[in-house]
């Protein structure tokens, strides 16, 4: 059945700095003919080998949107989505991550203190607030979509998981930051963080593999 729906083909094994040994690959999704770049790695606190995608989803359904409406943004930065259009946006042998999972990552590549700075991409962020993308796993800031309006490209990157937070309304998600004025925030470059999100707000999403 997946093969369907998605072609994935392993390219490079690499080492990161934060030593771990990686796959880089790429996925091809038929319902569209897109084809994302992928990494693959075992997580040390499960054993189990996992997939994520390198790259913004950008599936068009409905609840998903091009920042700034700009349909020139999608093949940079993909979509945004709402939190029920990410649930269902993602192909077959996928699935939007879970918080767990995304807490998972985020401990493999530095925890929270040190994420930010190996998940984040090499370029994009302003003011100079680069990651070195150590990971391969290349955030970006995409931005976000809310109340209709765009906001705080190049500053921020934020991804949806698929757990609902405790209050109503709200789901989880992870977000990555430039680190900003004053010089006392540069910190927070390096930074992943855990936030509660109006399910009715645009962000990215990237899909984890099904665990077969």
């Amino acid at each position: 059945m997946m093969k369907q729906y998605i072609s994935t083909v392993l390219a490079t094994l690499y080492f990161s700095q934060v030593g771990i040994a990686q796959f880089t690959g790429t996925f091809t999704d038929l319902r569209d003919g897109q084809t994302y770049k992928t990494i693959s790695f075992k997580e040390a606190l499960t054993g189990k080998t996992v997939t994520w995608m390198a790259q913004n989803l950008n599936y068009k359904v409905e609840g998903s949107y091009a920042y700034d409406d700009n349909e020139n943004n999608r093949k940079e930065l993909g979509l945004l989505y709402t939190w029920e259009a990410a649930k269902k946006a993602c192909p077959s042998g996928w699935h939007l991550p879970t918080d767990s999972e995304w807490s998972l990552l985020v401990s493999q590549f530095g925890g929270t203190d040190q994420a930010g700075e190996t998940l984040k991409s090499v370029k994009g962020w302003n003011e100079d607030g680069n990651g070195t993308n150590s990971s391969g796993f290349n955030a970006l800031p995409a931005g976000i979509r809310r109340k209709g309006s765009y906001e705080v490209l190049g500053t921020l990157g934020f991804f949806w998981t698929s757990s609902p937070a405790g209050a109503e309304g709200k789901a989880w998600g992870w977000n990555f930051h430039y680190g900003g004025p004053p010089s006392s925030n540069k910190q927070n470059l390096k930074k992943a963080f855990r936030f509660d999100a109006d399910v009715a707000g645009g962000v990215s999403v990237r899909c984890v593999g099904d665990i077969r």
